[in-house]
């Protein structure tokens, strides 16, 4: 038999258990904080849109990449008119990494033994080692745009129809009296979602006829750290009836969207909520259980009207962008500490994992809750659903003791 070489890296049996694992795309759009979009996942094969800075002059479909989970190796190839990017898991962490295909027509050499070391890195969990500690490669086409890439205040854009929009939330339906059918079962399922606390977090049922590319969402604001509106995005109110009917039509049909995000916003630039945290924040309180990050809006929302200041990054992982305003704001308000509150499905599960590894290079952290606390009472749970009985005996309880 021949002697392998010290330090050698069975790239093969790596990527078939990572395949094992599950999760592929969202695990490896993770480690490297890169956001997908939305995801189209069967059994067998993930779809997304193409996002590499490949030559492509326009934007294309939501499903023009497709990977192939299943079978010897995981391939996968955008199939966007006139691209011809393909390869398998290495290939597509490099490209996530990089933002461009590898020097060659294959990895080698230094490229290859990169990404072979992060590729054993995601699958034992572990946290990969930056591009400055790496090979002190130049900066990527990617690294600059996200450099680059900021948000500016609705009343602050040059487009004066985005200043009109400032105040879009005058128009919002609080009453669920007033509201469509779907959007007062939306609001009545949420008994934390009282006309109080929706006008704080500015947030609302918009009519159809507000003339908005939101109408008929539930929509919410984003505001920076001062109060000032980034953005509007909605929530579609009909997204678990659509979602029934695209699971019974397979892959016949496109996947619908749960949130609407206007275009040009970066929401991996900042956190959700983090205006609402700082002014109503207790010192105290934050010193104890850490700064609470969660994944979407409702989350943050039901744990405020519970007294619990917290944030989200609205996704089920954290970009490098986010870590570091997560870091700073553990410093600022607590003992140094992030306590991670995804949602406890696989998804959020993995997403937290990721998440975990990525504070830990910066800040203290901890899970703020796991499937297997009282006795895996919040299996499947968000953190919107958590009662106050609940987080008063059970989830505080168990964050400070």
């Amino acid at each position: 038999m021949t002697e392998r070489k010290r330090g050698y890296i069975d790239v093969d049996a790596l990527q078939e258990e990572l395949a094992e694992q599950g999760d592929v795309v969202e695990r490896i759009a993770g480690f490297y904080g890169v956001e997908t979009g939305q995801l189209h996942t069967t059994a067998n094969e993930t779809r997304m849109a193409c996002q590499f800075a490949c030559g492509k002059t326009e934007a294309t479909g939501d499903r023009a990449i497709s990977l192939k989970t299943r079978g010897d190796a995981t391939l996968w190839r955008c199939f966007h008119y006139g691209c011809t990017v393909r390869g398998n898991v290495l290939t597509l962490m490099h490209w996530m990494k990089h933002d461009r295909p590898p020097a060659g027509d294959r990895l080698q050499g230094r490229e290859f033994k990169e990404m072979a070391e992060d590729l054993k890195a995601l699958v034992r969990g572990e946290p990969r080692t930056t591009k400055a500690e790496s090979h002190n490669e130049p900066t990527s086409t990617k690294d600059t745009a996200d450099k680059s890439a900021f948000n500016i205040p609705l009343k602050d854009s040059e487009n004066e129809r985005a200043r009109s929009l400032v105040n879009l939330d005058e128009k919002f339906v609080t009453d669920v009296a007033e509201m469509s059918p779907q959007a007062a079962s939306y609001v009545r399922s949420r008994p934390y979602m009282t006309p109080e606390i929706m006008q704080k977090f500015r947030c609302g049922y918009l009519p159809q006829d507000a003339g908005s590319l939101l109408r008929g969402h539930f929509v919410y604001g984003w505001a920076d750290q001062h109060g000032d509106i980034l953005t509007w995005f909605g929530r579609n109110l009909n997204y678990e009836t659509q979602h029934r009917k695209w699971r019974r039509a397979g892959d016949s049909s496109k996947e619908p969207n749960k949130f609407k995000f206007v275009k040009g916003f970066h929401r991996g630039l900042v956190l959700y909520g983090e205006n609402v945290f700082r002014s109503e924040a207790n010192a105290e309180q934050v010193r104890d259980m850490g700064v609470i990050v969660v994944e979407g809006p409702n989350d943050v929302i039901n744990l405020n009207a519970l007294g619990v200041p917290a944030v989200a990054v609205c996704s089920n992982t954290v970009t490098e962008k986010q870590a570091d305003k997560l870091a700073a704001l553990a410093c600022e308000f607590s003992n140094g500490t992030v306590s991670v509150m995804f949602d406890l499905d696989r998804q959020g599960e993995n997403g937290a994992g990721q998440t975990v590894l990525k504070l830990a290079q910066r800040c203290c952290v901890r899970y703020a809750w796991t499937t297997s606390l009282s006795d895996g009472r919040f299996s499947d749970r968000q953190p919107e659903s958590v009662t106050p009985e609940e987080w008063e005996k059970l989830i505080y309880t168990a964050l400070t003791a």
